[in-house]
Order: structure tokens, then C-alpha cells, then sequence
């Protein structure tokens, strides 16, 4: 029996709005209705969508990376009850059979409020079921202090600092007479009745789904962008790169990424996403945006910041990952990668020193990278999306 759906994206990086768009096209196609929120700031992505659309209150983006990058808690109370505030507004409107987030963490209050059912969309590597290196970010002190002694503070303070970034949450649930969810981050991070995980089992040595979390397999989703002018001029006898940072990239960075790659014997495609002045060089193509999943097919490697969207795209063609994390979440997930030998990290104080050429070229002359992404990508290619949430929904709404 088809339901009614709402899904809000948190759109504070293009992430959070991509994987509930492509599940509300899903959603569509098994029938049900489906409302997808979104902030005014991702209106543009919008227009292809042929469901309801409701445009949100902006995210504050630029404060979220800002926050994100001195190791703040990235929603303060006031904001956070705002966010709540609205979700009520929306809920009540609207009084979905369900309602879907990406990141919208008050939904864990409202939709509860609201007696409205649950789903998260997360990474498992957010589940407190797993035990993973917790690897310092590029936090200031990692400048001043070095890796090795940031890595020491880092794994001390780490349960006090995730317990300093639930503060605002838990006070938020207090203010609405909801108990605590503790002191890790990751029980913020996934609390609903349901995580929609957008990664499979056999990245964490897994062949089933957890007790709280169903395997969706990776969401893939990108714009639906036109080829550049130069796509058929590359030289497909000759390596080639793919490198993006991403919506929340630093894209000042992307001029030096460049000259490094530029010392391989690879052709680089780049998507700029609004950066300028790249260097010149013949084997060097450039476009604002990118076809990702088609660039990422067509590339030996795919360099990003190390992120899940861009990272399982790469591997779900069969394309090993050089990532550039700079935050915990980008960290989180290229351990995962390299446990696996689908990919590889380079910090941002190797990248300064100039080291990023020799492991791109390393890579890319180590077959068993490929080799491992190919068995990867076999895998991810068993899942089937569609089917595996049109199950998870049954198990919340008969």
C-alpha cells in the first residue's frame, strides 16, 4: 500500500542533499508519495525532481564548516532548537506515514514528539557497533604540534571532547523532557527507529545488516550535467586522475593538488567547483562540475577529500581512492577504505610538503588497488537499493 514519505535533506553539504533525493526518486518509483525538504540553497538541484518539494530555512553551511574545521560542536542549542522548532512545523503540515533525514539529527526529537516514524540515512562507520581507529583530524593543533603528539591528545581527549559535542543535544532533549543519549557522538549521530546505512556490510567484514541499521548499499547520485567540451579528447591509452573535492572541499588547495598530480604521467580531469587559476598544462581538464560517476568510471584513480559519496563512487566503478580528509567524518571512512586496500591517505602536512605526486604514482602502479576496488564493486553491485529500502519501510510502517 503506497505511503506518504518525507524526507529532509540538512543540506549542509551537497552529501546530505544528494542520497535523499535519489531515495525519494525511489520512493516515486515504488509508488509511494513523497514531500522532499530541502534549504532554498539547493533549490538549483531541485527542478528535475518531479515530487513535492518544501523549501526550508537555510542551514548556515558556512558556519557548519567553520565549526567543523576547529573542532566546535557544529549546532549550537539555539540552533538546534530552531531546527526542532521547524521540523514540527513541517511534520505537522504535511503528517507523513514516515519521515526519512540525512543529518537532520532533531528529527530524533521531533518525529518522537510526534509519534511519526524514523529513519535516519548515515554510514555505519557512525555506529557505536563498531571499534575503529579514531585518527586525529587536521584540527589547528595538529599544525603546532605535530601528528604524532595530536594523535596521543587526540586519543585521550576524544571521549571528553565527543561528550563536549553532545552537550547541545542532550540539552536540547532535556528542554523537551527527552532523557540524555550520553556522551558518544555516534549515538547522536544515528539515533531513529531505523539507520538507513549508505555503504554495504563487507566494508567492515560484515555479510549482514546490524540490529538497528539495514545496508542500503551506497546512494548514488550526481547532477545531471553535460559532458565538457574536452571529454573526448582525452587519451584513453594514457592514465587519467578524476580529482574533486567536493561541496565542502577546500577548494584554495585545489591549484597545488593540481601542480603535485601534474608530475604522474596521468591525464587529470578536474572539477573545480567555482576554484580559480589552476595551473596550465596539457594534460590538465577543467570543468566547474563533473559527471561524477562517469568520470570516476573512466579514471585509474579517483583523489577527493575523502568523503563517502565521492569514495563509493569510485569504488563502485572499480576505482581505488586517494583521499585528502581534513574532518573526523572523511577520517572515519578512509580507514574503513584502507583496511580494505581500496584506497590510500594523505595528510594535509604531507600534502604541503609536496607528497602527494609520488603516492598518486605509486598507486596508480599497484595493480592489487584496482584489483581490490573490482572485487568491492562486485559486491556494492548486489545490492539493490530500492528493494532493500521498499523492506526497511515495511519494518516500520506494515
Amino acid at each position: 500500500m503506497p505511503k506518504k514519505i518525507l524526507l529532509m535533506a540538512h543540506d549542509v553539504t551537497l552529501a546530505h542533499l544528494g542520497r535523499p533525493l535519489q531515495l525519494a526518486r525511489y520512493l516515486q518509483e515504488a509508488g509511494h508519495k513523497v514531500i522532499l525538504a530541502a534549504s532554498a540553497d539547493s533549490a538549483r538541484f531541485l527542478h528535475n525532481f518531479s515530487g513535492q518539494t518544501h523549501l526550508l530555512n537555510p542551514t548556515g553551511k558556512a558556519k557548519f564548516i567553520d565549526n567543523l574545521a576547529k573542532g566546535r560542536p557544529v549546532f549550537d542549542f539555539s540552533t538546534l532548537r530552531q531546527y526542532a522548532e521547524e521540523d514540527e512545523q513541517v511534520l505537522s503540515a504535511y503528517r507523513p506515514d514516515m519521515v526519512i533525514g540525512d543529518f537532520r539529527i532533531t528529527l530524533s526529537i521531533s518525529a518522537r514528539r510526534l509519534h511519526i516514524p524514523y529513519a535516519t540515512i548515515t554510514n555505519a562507520y557512525w555506529s557505536p557497533a563498531f571499534s575503529p581507529r579514531f585518527v586525529v583530524p587536521d584540527l589547528p593543533m595538529v599544525r603546532y604540534l605535530g601528528i604524532g603528539l595530536s594523535q596521543l591528545l587526540f586519543d585521550i581527549a576524544r571521549p571528553f571532547a565527543f561528550a563536549y559535542h553532545c552537550r547541545p543535544m542532550n540539552a536540547l532533549r532535556r528542554h523537551y523532557g527527552l532523557p540524555s543519549l550520553g556522551h558518544d557522538l555516534r549515538n547522536i549521530y544515528t539515533d531513529a527507529d531505523l539507520a538507513l546505512f549508505s555503504d554495504i556490510p563487507e566494508v567492515y567484514g560484515l555479510d549482514t545488516d546490524l540490529p538497528d541499521g539495514v545496508f542500503l548499499g551506497p546512494i548514488q547520485w550526481a547532477p545531471d550535467l553535460p559532458f565538457p567540451p574536452w571529454w573526448d579528447e582525452l587519451d584513453a591509452g594514457r592514465p587519467i586522475i578524476y580529482l574533486t573535492l567536493g561541496s565542502s572541499g577546500d577548494e584554495s588547495t585545489l591549484p597545488e593538488i593540481v601542480r603535485q598530480l601534474s608530475c604522474t604521467d596521468a591525464q587529470i580531469m578536474v572539477a573545480t567547483a567555482g576554484a580559480k587559476h589552476l595551473p596550465k598544462h596539457p594534460r590538465v581538464f577543467s570543468a566547474e562540475y563533473l559527471p561524477g560517476t562517469l568520470a570516476a568510471n573512466r579514471a585509474d584513480l579517483v583523489v577527493c577529500n575523502g568523503g563517502s559519496p565521492t569514495s563509493y563512487q569510485a569504488i563502485a566503478c572499480g576505482t581505488p581512492v586517494l583521499g585528502i580528509p581534513r574532518n573526523l567524518d572523511q577520517f572515519l571512512n578512509m580507514h574503513y577504505l584502507e583496511k580494505n586496500g581500496l584506497g590510500a591517505v594523505i595528510r594535509n602536512d604531507a600534502l604541503v610538503r609536496g607528497q602527494l605526486g609520488t603516492l598518486a604514482k605509486q598507486m596508480l602502479a599497484a595493480p592489487e588497488f584496482a584489483s581490490n576496488a573490482s572485487v568491492f564493486a562486485r559486491a556494492i553491485s548486489r545490492y539493490d537499493p530500492t528493494a532493500r529500502l521498499s523492506a526497511a519501510i515495511r519494518t516500520l510502517i506494515p
